[in-house]
Parts: C-alpha cells; structure tokens; sequence
C-alpha cells in the first residue's frame, strides 16, 4: 500500500508485538469503535504500533462487537531511536482545560509526564487510567511512534529533591530569571517545570530558586496550559 493511502487508515496502539501475518487482538473499545463509529468491516486495513517495532499497516479480521483482531502485513515505518526524553513537571489543573493540556503536549513531543502538588494545586487527584488512555489517543492522533510516560503524582518538593536527570527549568513569574529560550541548552533530558492556577508561594519559589534553573516565559501571566505549551515550543 502506498504511504498516502496508508495515511488515511484508522491508526491504532497496542500493547502486541508486531510482525507480518501474525494477528492481534484488539480491545473491546477497539473494536467498538472500528465496527460502530468508522464502519470498518473485516477486510478493512487499519495502522497498527506499538512503540517498539514501527508502524504497520493490518487488515481487520472477525471484527465484532467485544473483539476482534487485525493481522499485519506491511512496515511502513520503522521505529526511530529516541533522541532525547523531554520531561514536563505540571500541577493538575481542572478537567477541560486538563484534557487540553496533555493533548497538546504530547503533540509538542514531551516524552514524560510528571503530575506535582504544589501549596496552590486546586485538583489533589488524577485519575492515572483516564490520563494514559488520553496520552495514547493523541499519540495515535499526531502519527507519534511512541507513548509518553505518565509518572505517579508527588509532591513537589520530593520531586525536586529527588530529582537526577538534567536541571529542570523552573518557569517563575515575576522574577528576573532570563528568559526560557535564551536558558536553554543542550542535554539528553531536559526538563521543564510550570506553576499552578495562583503561582508558586513565595516558599515553593525560593526553594526552586536554590534548586532548579529559574527562567521567565515573559511579562504576561499565562495560564497553565498555556505556559506548558509555551515552554514546550521554545524547547522544540
């Protein structure tokens, strides 16, 4: 099949090895979704990764309501070496502006997703299943090969403290950091670092001050969703 005509197949991830003629079942949502949303039919072709062997092209097979499977035929992509992990460290915010903030992020290529209570964090809880099932949907959206890792909730000083990848650039308002774009340097892990919906308390911003690289995304204040995708730009 040619790369156009491939480029407009449903495209799917799944935890199954791929390989030529080898089938794979799909979930029930899967199949739910091929059989009742898109009216796929056995027959039809689907894309199929799953972040360790490329990207295949596959045709359905006993497609039903609960299941199915769907059995590859042809790599059209290969799966890319990982150049680098950029990591994203971000207060949970509220459900709508939520689900915007992790679409556009893996969009933007984080490759770690770090949820952190800070003093004015207002949602105390994630619901860890619900946010993978979005990461992996925009993924499949935005022709990603890979699947960005949702890390545990913490506290934001643990994670901090316990921090040993590369510096993480803290984004702090109203402070005489420099500016984000003229901070950043080369680094195998580069992660960044956004506020809540109220900014840091003075205490959290001193202690980051210490501990972090601080850097400015500006004068204006940004939402938070804005200022991960901000950040994330400058980065890319």
């Amino acid at each position: 099949m040619e790369c156009d005509a491939a480029r407009k197949l449903p495209r799917l991830y799944v935890n199954a090895d791929l390989a030529e003629g080898q089938a794979v079942a799909l979930e029930g949502a899967q199949a739910h979704y091929l059989r009742t949303v898109l009216r796929r039919q056995d027959g039809d072709g689907v894309r199929l990764f799953n972040a360790r062997h490329g990207e295949w092209t596959a045709r359905l097979e006993g497609l039903a309501r609960k299941g199915g499977a769907a059995v590859p035929d042809i790599r059209i992509r290969e799966q890319p070496t990982l150049a680098r992990r950029v990591h994203l460290l971000f207060a949970p915010i509220k459900k709508t502006r939520m689900d915007f903030l992790i679409e556009k992020v893996v969009e933007l290529g984080a490759t770690d997703l770090h949820p952190v209570l800070t003093h004015n964090t207002e949602v105390r809880k994630v619901n860890e299943e619900r946010l993978r099932q979005q990461i992996i949907e925009a993924a499949e959206q935005c022709e990603r090969l890979d699947i960005p890792a949702l890390h545990t909730l913490t506290d934001l000083h643990d994670k901090i403290v316990n921090w040993r990848d590369e510096p993480v650039f803290a984004c702090l308002e109203r402070t005489q950091a420099p500016a984000l774009g003229d901070a950043l340097r080369e680094g195998p892990s580069p992660a960044l670092l956004i506020g809540p919906e109220g900014g840091f308390t003075k205490e959290e911003t001193a202690f980051l001050a210490d501990r972090c690289a601080p850097v400015s995304l500006g004068p204006n204040i940004l939402r938070s969703e804005t200022a991960a995708l901000k950040a994330l730009a400058l980065l890319s």
